[in-house]
């Protein structure tokens, strides 16, 4: 029986649970559920609440910190994410790796844990910034966390390294606001990605209003669904590692539940 609203469904976790390292043979044997575990971990990413204060029918605190980490450090929760996305692509109907892609960024302050953080002069948050790489649909493809003073077209590159190595063909285009303009990233695209960038001016500015660009506008709903989970108001870890982990546990959590709706 569900717990929460964050617990994941049988057909839910039977998407993943063959992504979830088995135990280790010898030694004692492993007495977890590690499906508890992931469940407290988007119990966590969802309300936002701290390891100590996880509900008692959940795992230890202890316990489900370690495993978060150690998902982390050997990529599991990365590789959840990258096959959770090729799951949405089928479900929606398109090819596995799009044509097309859109990038954003996004400063967000950084709670009082601590930890690696910088200024960014523009929108004067002094934080961390998150430079997220999705598809048409707004589905996330990558993410990467750095310093909020660290350039746009700088974080640009890293996520796009990350994004083009798994994906199984590069994209063609890549959408863009004013902010990764210039010559030099477009260079590096072509010959790195080989696609081409698409930047424009935001007319919004001007107009004083909203107004959606085409394509462009898809990263900043999913901008908006990540602010739907508490954990991701603010940067709350400690280590940029686990931000990034964070921002993909939240996506693996918001892709299963539309890719199963009823």
């Amino acid at each position: 029986m569900r717990g929460y609203d964050s617990d994941l469904t049988d057909t839910q976790w039977e998407m993943i649970e063959h992504l979830i390292p088995k135990a280790k043979s010898g030694g004692r044997p492993r007495t977890t559920n590690v499906r508890d575990v992931v469940n407290a971990i988007l119990y966590q990413v969802r309300t936002g609440c701290q390891y100590r204060q996880l509900p008692v029918n959940f795992p230890p605190w202890q316990t489900v910190y370690r495993y978060f980490k150690t998902w982390q450090r050997k990529g599991v929760i990365r590789k959840i994410q990258r096959e959770v996305y090729e799951l949405s692509r089928f479900a929606y109907m398109r090819d596995e790796s799009p044509t097309a892609v859109v990038i954003d960024s996004q400063s967000v302050k950084t709670g009082k844990a601590g930890g690696e953080r910088g200024y960014d002069g523009g929108k004067r948050v002094k934080g961390r910034k998150r430079h997220l790489v999705t598809d048409t649909l707004g589905l996330m493809i990558d993410v990467s966390v750095t310093p909020a003073n660290v350039h746009d077209t700088n974080g640009a590159k890293r996520v796009l390294r990350k994004a083009v190595k798994w994906l199984r063909k590069a994209p063609k285009i890549i959408y863009a606001d004013k902010g990764y303009q210039g010559r030099p990233l477009a260079q590096w695209v072509k010959d790195n990605v080989g696609a081409t960038m698409c930047t424009s001016n935001n007319p919004a500015q001007i107009a004083k209003r909203f107004i959606p660009m085409q394509k462009r506008w898809v990263v900043e709903r999913s901008f908006a669904w990540l602010g739907d989970y508490r954990r991701l108001d603010k940067d709350q870890e400690r280590l940029i590692e686990h931000s990034v982990a964070m921002i993909r546990w939240a996506m693996v959590s918001f892709t299963l539940k539309h890719i199963c709706a009823d």
